[in-house]
């Protein structure tokens, strides 16, 4: 046998790795961002693809006021991600200072602890939803027709217990983010978004139910996250498999204590995101949910790059800070900023003159928006682009305190406004609660404490060690 044919051959994704070690700057924290963003991009735009098909197939199957309750119940499910307290995001700085500084029985244990956490807290959370959850009126919550009272119910069912299969899930991409490896996770990712929407047709096709149909579409993805836990613990790093010896008092503390700003910010973000469709639904009725729905997620697509770089930035700038290469954490997020306003304002443009021609094709005429409320939410686009950029840079140094403070106070104004608004000019109201709250409570105070910490960032007096690209996978612990 030859030489070379003795080589191993070798598979598309190492060689798209190959290419962007070769590419990439020198730097291994910018080639580890350049394969996130490159396999995240892919990944993005084949959801993109399938959400061009699914989205319409669901609506056309379901009708408007059936997909109104469809929306509203997966945009309301995605609280119950508050009930990890933070930890998840806790997780991905413990994990990148581990890396930092090559401690694999410190990964092991933030990992162990924080497992425990999640699943005790979806464990207890089950049991009460079992007692007081078919007490509650559903119907008169999202003001649809009382003839789809159980079908709501059951739909609310399924969701819970797939949200909260995904509280210990979710950390797995945690883990992936913490060791610089999102490559692997928008891997899975993508796969998971295939198998959602081969439940959804074949659901459709077989003609079930609502609550079924929501098994079959987002149960489906559901699996493919267990399968990359099982496959992280027995296959990709073993070390960090749980195990009893490693639950730790103090690390479940430090857990909960970093964590509870997360937490913070993340009912913010949930009030601010998922309240929407409630109000809409509620003050509107369930029917007009679906042009706001479909409007938002349109103009999210404006969002794509920042989407990918931020998942990816953050554990950089979370290893980077470990390390105390304050420089590279400045230039990164200036660079970062300067980009992300200027493609953010053009995708706005975009937007604002073809948003409602390409709603029409793409999801009929019952979903197109007013084009003050497409108007509104092009603007709402930037100006979340600033904050995302911002909050990127605070959660991976821990800075979050106020921001989590502030973030509730912006939130809760946003409710007040969105509810005294929709009543007087329909849903462009809520919107219109949104950018007016974030404006005059999070805009100013966020850009100083965000100026701040960049001037008081420490630079290490040694040399700041760098890891190759090559060691991602936890070879230099």
């Amino acid at each position: 046998m030859s030489a070379s044919s003795s080589l191993p051959v070798e598979s598309p994704v190492a060689r798209v790795m190959g290419r962007i070690r070769s590419r990439a700057p020198s730097d291994p924290r910018y080639q580890r961002v350049a394969a996130a963003v490159l396999t995240g991009g892919a990944v993005r735009a084949l959801a993109s693809a399938i959400t061009f098909i699914s989205l319409p197939l669901a609506l056309r199957y379901l009708g408007p006021e059936r997909y109104g309750v469809w929306a509203t119940v997966a945009s309301v499910s995605v609280w119950i991600n508050l009930l990890d307290l933070g930890i998840a995001n806790s997780l991905t700085n413990l994990i990148g200072r581990a890396y930092a500084r090559g401690y694999q029985k410190a990964a092991a244990r933030s990992f162990t602890n924080a497992l425990a956490l999640t699943t005790t807290a979806a464990a207890a959370t089950a049991f009460l939803f079992g007692l007081v959850g078919r007490h509650i009126n559903w119907v008169a919550i999202f003001n649809t027709n009382p003839a789809l009272a159980q079908e709501v119910g059951w739909t609310i069912f399924v969701a819970v217990l797939l949200m909260l299969a995904g509280l210990p899930l979710n950390l797995t991409g945690k883990v992936l983010a913490g060791y610089q490896e999102l490559h692997i996770y928008n891997q899975s990712v993508g796969i998971g978004t295939i198998c959602s929407l081969g439940g959804l047709v074949l659901g459709i096709a077989l003609h079930v139910s609502l609550p079924v149909l929501f098994l079959f579409s987002f149960g489906a993805a559901t699996a493919v996250s267990c399968v990359l836990l099982l496959w992280l613990l027995m296959h990709h790093k073993r070390w960090l498999a749980p195990r009893a010896a490693l639950l730790h008092a103090p690390t479940a503390l430090e857990l909960l204590s970093s964590g509870w700003s997360f937490l913070l910010i993340q009912m913010a973000a949930v009030v601010v995101f998922s309240s929407d469709n409630i109000i809409v639904s509620h003050y509107l009725g369930a029917a007009q949910v679906t042009p706001y729905n479909v409007t938002w997620r349109f103009v999210g697509l404006g969002a794509l790059v920042q989407s990918l770089l931020f998942p990816a930035l953050w554990p950089a700038y979370a290893e980077a800070h470990a390390r105390g290469d304050a420089a590279w954490i400045r230039r990164t997020y200036q660079r970062t900023a300067r980009a992300t306003l200027a493609l953010n304002l053009g995708c706005a443009a975009v937007l604002v003159g073809c948003g409602r021609s390409v709603i029409c094709w793409w999801a009929g005429f019952a979903a197109v928006p007013p084009r003050s409320l497409l108007y509104a939410m092009a603007a709402w686009s930037v100006i979340g682009g600033i904050t995302m950029v911002q909050s990127c840079l605070l959660a991976a140094l821990n800075r979050t305190r106020v921001q989590a403070m502030l973030s509730v106070i912006a939130a809760g104004m946003n409710v007040a406004i969105s509810i005294f608004l929709v009543t007087r000019i329909g849903s462009l109201g809520v919107i219109l609660g949104t950018i007016i709250s974030y404006l005059t409570v999070l805009a100013v105070p966020q850009t100083l404490i965000v100026n701040h910490a960049l001037r008081s960032q420490p630079q290490s007096e040694g040399t700041v060690r760098s890891v190759p690209l090559g060691a991602v996978s936890g070879d230099v612990l």
